[in-house]
């Protein structure tokens, strides 16, 4: 899936990944990503951050139980890493599968504003990342800022090079940053990391919108 991706991306797309310095010494899980999130081709744009064969795959996320419904998409999201959110069972219940996948040593990506936001900002975090990294303080987290993927429509590829511009953080521990503090103070940091690096991305705008659609 990846290298079709990143053929895909190369060819029809004007994509440039920045900070992949920060990342060269990254060997393996367990793993935290954050990033923002703007599109359905965000978890496989992350997925191309990290060198090929790298031990950190599979990358793990969380998606919308919808897309678990029917065999089709329970295939395609399982095969790309996904896994249910288990909306309306509680943050303990939603947290579950990711805590599993980092106690064996497996890397998770979150996506803290839990929606896609299609604007040129950040949209309102939820605190289930502050959460989960409470619950394992020396777990290294990588904050990743994307911009411009919610600007390439179905078949935007077909029609127009978009610009996506991908920044990697340098990696931190919720030790060191958050340690004991509440959930919702913890992740106003971990949005503060990404913050940092959305910024040098074009387009950028930090103010959240008021109504994140």
């Amino acid at each position: 899936v990846l290298t079709f991706a990143y053929f895909i991306l190369h060819i029809f797309a004007d994509l440039k990944i920045d900070g992949r310095e920060n990342v060269k010494n990254i060997r393996g899980g367990p793993l935290i990503i954050i990033a923002n999130h703007k599109s359905f081709l965000d978890p496989l744009i992350i997925g191309l951050c990290f060198p090929f064969f790298s031990k950190i795959y599979p990358l793990r996320f969380i998606a919308k139980d919808t897309f678990f419904k029917n065999p089709i998409g329970w295939i395609f999201y399982k095969s790309v890493g996904a896994f249910p959110a288990c909306k309306g069972q509680g943050l303990a219940a939603s947290l579950k599968i990711p805590s599993q996948i980092l106690r064996e040593g497996g890397s998770v990506m979150f996506f803290p504003e839990g929606i896609r936001i299609r604007e040129d900002c950040l949209g309102q975090p939820k605190i289930g990342a502050a959460k989960l990294a409470s619950h394992f303080p020396e777990v290294p987290i990588i904050p990743i800022a994307i911009s411009n993927t919610h600007k390439i429509g179905h078949f935007g590829l077909l029609y127009k090079r978009s610009r996506l511009r991908v920044k990697i953080g340098e990696p931190f521990v919720y030790k060191d940053k958050a340690f004991q503090l509440p959930a919702e103070t913890g992740i106003k940091i971990l949005m503060g990391e990404m913050e940092k690096y959305y910024k040098e991305t074009p387009t950028c705008r930090l103010q959240h919108p008021a109504n994140p659609a």
